[in-house]
């Protein structure tokens, strides 16, 4: 016997037209799991539904807020573990200079002196070797070329934003 139709009517809870309804009286009578499956879907519509217990949602929130308080501890122990940890480190792997800038101050601000002024005039060579390059280039190259090479540009850019929104949301919920 095929019971399928007759489920279908039982669980989709769809009007039924007259004719099926008589096939479905007549099929209850002669099947007993399709009765057995209208009694229980009988009994689940007769059935109240049960309401939280009082103050359900006043106790979820005391419990949200100590749980968000719990995590909020923990990111601040963290936070000041990881501090230490990395001043420690440093402290660790700078000590030898920190040391010998002790007992020779002037001789190790000197050298970071000589230092800063090499990185200075390395940084304004390779800044007159850029402009001359960029006056140069715009010779060499046709202004189709630039306007794809700056549509690229922009191409790539509006990607790169577009993706850094869409994997930046932070859900939001419970």
């Amino acid at each position: 016997m095929n019971h399928r139709p007759f489920e279908d009517w039982l669980l989709t809870h769809e009007p039924l037209s007259a004719q099926q309804k008589r096939e479905l009286t007549a099929h209850l009578h002669s099947c007993r799991s399709c009765s057995a499956l209208a009694e229980v879907d009988l009994a689940f519509r007769a059935a109240r539904q049960a309401g939280p217990a009082g103050g359900f949602a006043d106790r979820f929130q005391v419990r949200l807020e100590a749980r968000k308080q719990a995590l909020r501890r923990r990111n601040i122990w963290g936070f000041l573990l990881l501090t230490l940890a990395v001043i420690g480190v440093l402290l660790w792997i700078g000590w030898p200079a920190l040391a010998s800038f002790f007992q020779s101050p002037v001789n190790t601000l000197a050298s970071w002196l000589s230092y800063l002024i090499a990185l200075w005039t390395s940084l304004q060579a390779m800044g007159q070797v850029s402009r001359l390059f960029f006056d140069v280039l715009p010779g060499f190259v046709p202004p189709l070329a630039w306007t794809v090479i700056l549509l690229g540009a922009a191409g790539w850019g509006l990607l790169w934003v577009v993706s850094l929104m869409k994997f930046s949301r932070i859900p939001q919920g419970v």
